[in-house]
């Protein structure tokens, strides 16, 4: 087995577990419930982004890669502007995500972009780009994941069958953006930078002013 394919494997039995444990604690025991309202005291909250950090982080690490330096740190001022324009309009149609007056939440929403992103964006991405040589395909792939990923989400349950697709769709669709950045840039700082941006609910701070 070449050193590409058992990488290529080990990524996806990762995200196999993540899917599988996280299905399993999020709905099935219910653990997801407090997770979704972005409740601090959630210990899952904590317990499946770490997950995601430790296998993003230690698997290249197995493979002879480079750690976390090999996903890319640096980042320019035109994509600094471009990440905050991105993740500020993001935002605004954010309904479910974090309280911005809350500075308990911000940490939490910058963990979670951090892990999410990390999984997603730099670790999966890079893996898949070393065997799929194409722009589009490594960043398509990993936004599908990410989609079907959401579904271990205890809101996706709350909904119907059909506003469950369209809620993959539209996390997919996030995915190729975050992805199609992340690729462009070259720097793990671009997808995290819009995802905890995305995240923040800007309309309750234009709420209170009117």
């Amino acid at each position: 087995m070449t050193g590409i394919k058992k990488d290529i494997l080990l990524a996806i039995l990762a995200y196999v577990i993540l899917l599988l444990v996280s299905f399993s604690a999020s709905i099935m025991a219910g653990f997801g419930e407090a997770e979704s309202q972005h409740d601090p005291t959630s210990i899952w909250l904590y317990v499946r982004r770490l997950m995601m950090v430790g296998f993003a982080v230690g698997l290249p690490l197995i493979s002879g890669k480079r750690g976390i330096a090999y996903f890319g740190w640096k980042i320019s001022g035109n994509w600094i502007a471009i990440s905050a324009v991105l993740g500020v309009l993001i935002g605004f149609g954010n309904k479910g995500g974090f309280d911005p007056y809350k500075a308990s939440a911000i940490l939490v929403a910058c963990f979670h972009a951090f892990a999410t992103e990390i999984f997603f964006r730099a670790y999966l991405i890079k893996t898949l780009s070393e065997s799929l040589k194409s722009f589009w395909t490594p960043v398509i792939v990993s936004s599908i994941l990410f989609g079907i990923f959401y579904l271990t989400s205890w809101t996706m349950w709350m909904q119907s069958g059909s506003t469950r697709i369209v809620f993959v769709c539209l996390f997919t669709i996030l995915g190729i953006i975050f992805g199609y950045c992340y690729k462009k840039s070259g720097s793990f700082l671009v997808p995290w930078l819009i995802h905890f941006l995305g995240v923040l609910r800007y309309r309750e701070l234009i709420n209170t002013f009117y």
